[in-house]
C-alpha cells in the first residue's frame, strides 16, 4: 500500500509539473504575440520584496526539479514596486533554461543585490560556453544556439523564454544581459526600485 502510494504522489507531481510547463509555454506564446503585434507586456507595478518573492518562486521551480540545487543568496534592501507575477515569470524563465542547459550535477545560483537605486539579480550556472556569436542574438525570440537548428526541441520549447525575460525587464525600465566562459554563464538583470 505504501509503495502504491509513493507511485501515486510520484504520478501526481509529475502531471502538475506537466500543467506547469504547459501553462509558461502558453504564457509565452500569448507574450510573444502581444509584443509582435506592438502591446508590449502588461506590467501592474505594486510593493514587492524582491527576496520573498523569489524564495517563493525558487520553492516551486525546487518542487519540480528535485535532482537540482538552486541556491539563493540576498545582499542589501530588495523592496521595491515592481509587478510580482511577470518577475516571478522572468526568474522561472531564467532558471529552467539554467537547467536545460547548465552542467547537469551543478548548482544553480541566484544572487540579490540591493544597491541605492536598483535591485540587481543574477542567475548563474556551470556548463557549456555560450559561443559570442550566440550571445549577441540569445534573446531574440525564435532563435537558438549554433548547435540547435530546429525551431521547437522534443520539450516543446520555443526559444521564447529568454525573450520573455528581456522584454518583462524592459517593461520594468529594466535591462539584461548575459556572459559565459569556461567557468559559468549569467544572466544578470537590472531593475529600478520604481516602474518606469
Amino acid at each position: 500500500v505504501l509503495n502504491a502510494g509513493a507511485r501515486v504522489t510520484e504520478a501526481a507531481g509529475r502531471l502538475i509539473n506537466s500543467g506547469r510547463h504547459m501553462q509558461a509555454l502558453l504564457d509565452d506564446l500569448l507574450d510573444f504575440n502581444r509584443t509582435t503585434l506592438g502591446l508590449g507586456i502588461n506590467i501592474t507595478p505594486r510593493d514587492v520584496d524582491l527576496s520573498q518573492l523569489f524564495a517563493s518562486e525558487l520553492d516551486q521551480l525546487r518542487a519540480a526539479n528535485p535532482g537540482r540545487r538552486i541556491d539563493l543568496k540576498v545582499h542589501g534592501d530588495t523592496f521595491g514596486s515592481w509587478d510580482s507575477q511577470r518577475l516571478q515569470q522572468l526568474l522561472g524563465n531564467l532558471v529552467r533554461n539554467a537547467i536545460k542547459y547548465g552542467a547537469l550535477g551543478a548548482p544553480i545560483y541566484v544572487d540579490i543585490n540591493g544597491g541605492t537605486e536598483d535591485v540587481v539579480f543574477e542567475v548563474r550556472n556551470s556548463g557549456p560556453v555560450i559561443e559570442p556569436s550566440d550571445l549577441d542574438q540569445i534573446f531574440d525570440p525564435l532563435k537558438r544556439g549554433s548547435d540547435n537548428e530546429n525551431k521547437h526541441d522534443a520539450d516543446g520549447n520555443l526559444g521564447l523564454g529568454l525573450y520573455i525575460a528581456r522584454e518583462i525587464a524592459k517593461g520594468h525600465g529594466g535591462s539584461i544581459e548575459a556572459r559565459s566562459d569556461q567557468n559559468e554563464t549569467v544572466f544578470a538583470v537590472r531593475l529600478p526600485r520604481t516602474c518606469k
